[in-house]
């Protein structure tokens, strides 16, 4: 038989490609492959947010005194932590939980949680679901939007009331999700992809006040002026770093 011609009767001949087409194929591989490792490259954030804050320490930043606010010498009897110890350590690097009493005797609970990396299981945790998983019902009563002259930002501020064996509990609560605010969930994961598909690993805050009260109104009032005379208190660094932007900071020294 001849090469490459079929006889009549018999089976046909596979023909073999030339090597050449092999070596393309492999060389098509091998260019893909450094494609999808460059796109991986540059799709992976890089930019950690929390490096223009590192030098930020709750516990020293945030001050015991200020505009007529003073910590309630009784603030370890009433502030309520719904999240156990062992869960605020693997979400947080640093949290802050005080009592504050003004020269009228209204009392103010503050809590600050601080996560260097916000991603998967290092979310912050919003009030809804860590209140809840400990017992306490929630009543969401929409969002307000509270301006800070000092910062030059308005500040997001979800209203929730916390019902527990007749304590009522008003709270007022913010995340920032490195420079963005926002008061949902579903921002927060928007908030998360967008910077990280610009290069950025964002860090978080959620800054959250509350008052025994059964007066809505009072309460919310109180909680205003609350934030708004910490923040207007606080230095720039600190007034940066609860509502951002905190990018700004690689503009300027660290501390100011």
């Amino acid at each position: 038989m001849t090469a490459g011609v079929t006889t009549p009767g018999a089976a046909p001949v596979a023909r073999v490609r030339p090597h050449g087409l092999g070596w393309l194929q492999a060389a098509a591989v091998v260019v893909a492959m450094g494609v999808a490792a460059l796109s991986a490259s540059l799709l992976t954030p890089s930019e950690r947010l929390a490096e223009y804050s590192r030098d930020v320490v709750l516990e020293d930043g945030v001050p015991k005194a200020f505009r007529g606010w003073r910590l309630d010498p009784n603030q370890g009897a009433e502030v309520v932590n719904p999240q156990q110890q062992s869960l605020l350590r693997a979400l947080y690097s640093q949290t802050l939980a005080r009592t504050y009493v003004d020269a009228q005797g209204h009392r103010v609970m503050l809590s600050i949680a601080y996560g260097g990396m916000q991603g998967g299981s290092l979310e912050l945790h919003r009030p809804e679901v860590c209140y809840v998983a400990q017992g306490f019902t929630l009543e969401r009563l929409g969002v307000a939007a509270l301006p800070v002259p000092a910062t030059g930002r308005t500040v997001p501020l979800q209203r929730l009331m916390s019902h527990q064996r007749g304590r009522e509990e008003p709270i007022s609560y913010w995340m920032r999700v490195g420079d963005d605010l926002m008061v949902s969930g579903l921002s927060q994961q928007l908030s998360r992809v967008r910077q990280g598909l610009n290069g950025r690993v964002p860090d978080g805050i959620l800054f959250r006040v509350s008052s025994i009260s059964a007066d809505l109104g009072a309460a919310y009032a109180l909680q205003d002026r609350f934030i708004q005379d910490l923040l207007e208190s606080a230095s720039p660094r600190l007034q940066r770093f609860l509502v951002g932007p905190v990018s700004a900071n690689r503009l300027g020294p660290l501390h100011d």
